[in-house]
């Protein structure tokens, strides 16, 4: 587990609580949210950080295992850089 200490661990706890999801939640789903979303997806950080998030997402759906491992192939393969 990662300790937080200071600031961190404060937006940390603020992040994981109902009011803190409820403010991420409200923010992603406004326009300014949805544009800056789209923006940081279009950065290398961004596709990486979505195929972690999408990894864990996996994981919490009841998919059959053969599913989850052809959407996790699929985006391996989009994922490759063109040669």
């Amino acid at each position: 587990m990662v300790r937080f200490d200071g600031m961190q661990g404060m937006i940390a706890g603020y992040v994981a609580s109902p009011r803190g999801q409820e403010a991420i939640r409200n923010y992603l789903s406004s326009p300014e949210g949805k544009k800056t979303l789209v923006t940081y997806l279009e950065t290398p950080e961004g596709q990486e950080t979505a195929r972690l998030i999408l990894h864990r997402v996996l994981e919490g759906l009841t998919l059959p295992a053969d599913v989850r491992a052809k959407v996790l192939a699929a985006v391996e393969e989009k994922m490759k850089p063109l040669s």
